[in-house]
């Protein structure tokens, strides 16, 4: 049993983002009483050239009282619409399927119609967000807001930003707010031999931290579950291939940011790009079993047309801990796992797993059973069975053309999203569907028109799944429908 009431020294391991937002949370749950330390060290870097989040980093800033376009100022920041994959078929300028954050469904029988027609008539499941417009037209920052200020958008977004400047910024917040900083490195972590609990930190010269709960960020480091507790880790290589990237920067290609965060497909993997006020973080995630650092530089240069100057080449084992919460102490963010960038999903686990951990403290007066934390790890690895199950399915694709997306697309399915695929060959994705990766009751990281406008664009729900749910429609809802794909049959692309 932990009991938060008698918790008088909250730690926070590591800065950056996942530091960072933890510090932030922490303070807004525990009240004057608990000192919020963070300890960082003054010579790590941050990993990253450029984020975007997806929905639920929206309702984090408004969850700890940040104004998201303060945010966006200080972040150089730019809105998110969604996604657009490029060339993951093998072919040219038309090869693009975009997977679109929507506004509220309305559903029917458990399926939205307009998006079932649309798959139904072989037309992108996009053309039903009211954003897709904004996305193909290259539309403006002022023109995305003034639409998100309409009474019904028909749409949502999320941001991109600059991963230093949130890390400085959200600093300035939570030190504003009463979060001690530490600038110092840490050696070990001292545990008390009676329970095996972290006690304090031990820093490099000799001075020590008391700890009575820690929450570790501190990145690759993985201080606490892999160093301290060599605590038990899934693996996903055996599904998903890719473990190095090359970040770097690159200018704007058009004359606004781009609205999505573009995912460039290439022979060994594929390639970031998120836009900027001023620039754009782009980077290369690779198979290291299919090229080498150097040749995958050559590969990014040859498809930009210039030379650009990457940063440090990160390697990683995606894949994560099987329990984040042992103890004392629960690890976030590149501290718990991680798997390559595709959809955003690093930092929508990191401010899941901080909110369903706020919820649980809140709920349960700050005294949290055995049993509870048991629940939480365990919702927290189906989490991450779901981001494993969607980034398998993106790999799920025809081209075979070299050969690592030959060994992508034949490597064995995740046995959640082979279920799923099954089903999706006589239906289209349904809610349920998504209930067992939830880590909060009625939220999951992607619902289900993502699952649809990505298993569309890689092939692998066909047009028939949707045929039998619409003839379940009345005559005149069909009759309205048809209207509708008629009207995307003559809009411009």
């Amino acid at each position: 049993m932990l009991d938060f009431n008698e918790i008088r020294d909250v730690v926070v391991l590591g800065g950056g983002a996942a530091g960072w937002f933890a510090a932030a949370e922490a303070r807004r749950l525990f009240g004057p009483q608990t000192a919020v330390t963070l300890v960082e060290s003054p010579d790590i870097g941050i990993v990253g050239v450029g984020e975007g989040g997806i929905v639920n980093l929206v309702e984090a800033l408004k969850r700890n009282g940040i104004d998201p376009l303060a945010f966006m100022r200080e972040t150089e920041g730019a809105f998110k619409l969604g996604f657009a994959y490029r060339g993951w078929h093998g072919g040219g300028e038309e090869d693009v399927y975009y997977h679109l954050f929507n506004g509220p469904l309305e559903l029917a029988n458990g399926f939205d119609p307009q998006m079932s027609a649309l798959l139904a008539n072989g037309l992108g499941i996009g053309h039903a967000v009211r954003s897709m417009p904004l996305v193909v037209r290259g539309a403006s920052q002022d023109d995305v807001l003034q639409a998100l200020k309409e009474e019904n958008p028909g749409f949502t977004a999320s941001l991109h930003f600059d991963s230093h400047r949130l890390a400085e910024y959200l600093r300035r917040v939570a030190t504003g707010r009463g979060v001690q900083l530490r600038l110092a490195k840490v050696q070990e972590l001292l545990l008390a031999p009676e329970t095996g609990w972290v006690r304090a930190l031990k820093l490099d010269d000799g001075d020590e931290v008391p700890v009575g709960f820690l929450i570790d960020a501190s990145g690759f480091a993985r201080f606490s579950l892999g160093r301290t507790y060599k605590a038990a880790w899934r693996s996903f290589a055996p599904w998903l291939l890719l473990d190095r990237a090359i970040p770097f920067h690159m200018p704007h290609p058009g004359p606004n940011p781009a609205l999505v965060t573009n995912a460039l497909a290439m022979p060994n993997g594929w390639m970031w790009q998120i836009p900027l006020q001023k620039r754009v973080g782009a980077g290369y995630v690779y198979s290291s079993a299919h090229v080498d650092d150097d040749a995958a530089l050559g590969e990014i240069e040859r498809r930009l047309g210039f030379a650009v100057q990457p940063m440090r080449t990160l390697r990683f084992e995606p894949g994560h801990f099987e329990q984040v919460w042992r103890g004392n102490v629960m690890a976030v963010g590149l501290a718990s796992g991680f798997v390559e960038p595709l959809e955003a999903t690093s930092i929508g686990q990191m401010l899941e797993q901080l909110a369903a951990f706020g919820l649980l403290v809140a709920g349960s007066h700050g005294v949290v059973s055995d049993l509870a934390i048991e629940r939480f790890n365990q919702a927290n690895a189906d989490y991450w069975r779901g981001i494993l199950d969607f980034l398998r399915m993106h790999y799920d694709v025809r081209r075979r053309d070299t050969p690592f997306w030959r060994d992508a697309a034949e490597r064995p399915l995740s046995p959640g999203y082979a279920a799923l695929k099954q089903v999706w060959q006589r239906r289209t994705p349904r809610p349920f569907d998504t209930v067992p990766y939830r880590l909060r009751a009625q939220i999951s990281m992607f619902g289900p028109p993502s699952w649809l406008a990505v298993g569309q664009g890689v092939g692998a729900i066909p047009p028939q799944a949707a045929q039998a749910e619409l003839r379940s429609l009345p005559p005149e809802q069909r009759r309205e429908l048809d209207a509708f794909v008629a009207s995307v049959h003559a809009s411009p692309p």
